[in-house]
C-alpha cells in the first residue's frame, strides 16, 4: 500500500489552478498469491483522499492529505480510528528508526558468528534496515509507447544497477479527465513526500535507501509531465509481482466531509513516545 502512495504522489510537474473536484479509480493486481485490490480516490482543491479496498470490495483503510495543514491522515476502519502524520512526526519516526538500528548494531558487537546470523535472519522483515543496503541511483530508460485502458502512454523502464525494478506507462495530464485538478494537489503532496523521504534518507539500512531510491525515481518521472496509468513492479528474475492500472477518472462535486475521517472515529497517538 505504501509503495502505491509513493507512486501516486511523487509523479508530478508544474501546477495548475483547480476548477473542479475529481474522483478516480485504480486497480492493484497482485500476481502471487493472486488478488486484485482497488483504490478509489477523491480530489477537492488541495485536499486528497484514497480509499483502499482489499480483494476489490472490502474497505480496508484510507489515506487523506490535507494541503491546508500540510499533514497526512491514515485511517483504520477495523479499529475505527485514525493517526495524523505531519513533518515533525515523520522526523520523530526517522529518529526512532535510527535509534533502533544503533541498538541492533550494538547488540551485534559481542555476538558470535552463529548468533549474528540467527539475529539477522530474525530481524529481516521486522526491522527495516537490519541488513546491509547500498545506495544505487535509478536509471530510467524510454522503452516505446503503448495504450492502457484507452490512454496513450510512453513506457519508461526503471533500473537499479542491472536489475529492472519497475516499468511506468505515463500518459499526459491533458489526456486524463480531471488531470489538471489531480495534478494541482499532487504537486503539493509531492513536496510533502519529498520532505518525508529526506527524513528517512539519513536512516541506515533498507528503509532509508529504498525511500531515497523511490524518491529519485519519481523526481525523474515528474519531469515527464504525466501520470503513470500503468505500473509494473518486478521481483527476482525479472518476474512481474504486481501491476497498477488507472481504471477511470471523472469530474464531479464533492463535499468537504467526503475527505475527512468518518464521524465517530477516534484520533490515536502515533505511539512513538
Amino acid at each position: 500500500m505504501f509503495k502505491l502512495i509513493i507512486v501516486l504522489i511523487l509523479t508530478f510537474g508544474v501546477s495548475y489552478i483547480a476548477i473542479a473536484d475529481v474522483i478516480f479509480e485504480m486497480d492493484q493486481i497482485q500476481v502471487d498469491p493472486e488478488a486484485t485490490h482497488k483504490t478509489k480516490g477523491m480530489v477537492k482543491g488541495n485536499n486528497f483522499k484514497m480509499d483502499f479496498y482489499e480483494n476489490g470490495d472490502k474497505l480496508d483503510g484510507a489515506m487523506i492529505y490535507r494541503g491546508d495543514k500540510k499533514e497526512m491522515i491514515m485511517v483504520n476502519h477495523q479499529e475505527k480510528s485514525y493517526v495524523v502524520l505531519d513533518q515533525a512526526t515523520m522526523n520523530e519516526l526517522a529518529g526512532v528508526m535510527a535509534q533502533a538500528m544503533s541498538q541492533f548494531e550494538e547488540a551485534m558487537k559481542d555476538a558470535t558468528p552463529e548468533e549474528k546470523a540467527m539475529m539477522e535472519k530474525m530481524m529481516k522483515g521486522r526491522l527495516p534496515g537490519a541488513e546491509e543496503s547500498k545506495t544505487v541511483e535509478p536509471v530510467i530508460k524510454k522503452a516505446g509507447t503503448s495504450e492502457v485502458n484507452g490512454y496513450s502512454c510512453t513506457i519508461y523502464d526503471v533500473y537499479r544497477g542491472d536489475e529492472k525494478t519497475s516499468q511506468h506507462c505515463v500518459a499526459s495530464w491533458d489526456s486524463i479527465e480531471g488531470g489538471s485538478e489531480m495534478k494541482t494537489v499532487m504537486v503539493e503532496m509531492s513536496q510533502f513526500m519529498d520532505q518525508l523521504a529526506k527524513s528517512f534518507e539519513n536512516s541506515k539500512g533498507i528503509m532509508g535507501q529504498q525511500m531515497k531510491f523511490e524518491n529519485n525515481v519519481f523526481k525523474q518521472i515528474e519531469k515527464m509531465n504525466g501520470f503513470p496509468v500503468q505500473t509494473l513492479d518486478y521481483g527476482n528474475g525479472g518476474v512481474v509481482e504486481s501491476k497498477s492500472l488507472l481504471v477511470s477518472t471523472e469530474k464531479t462535486t464533492l463535499s468537504p466531509s467526503d475527505l475527512e475521517p468518518p464521524a465517530g472515529y477516534t484520533k490515536q497517538d502515533t505511539g512513538l513516545n
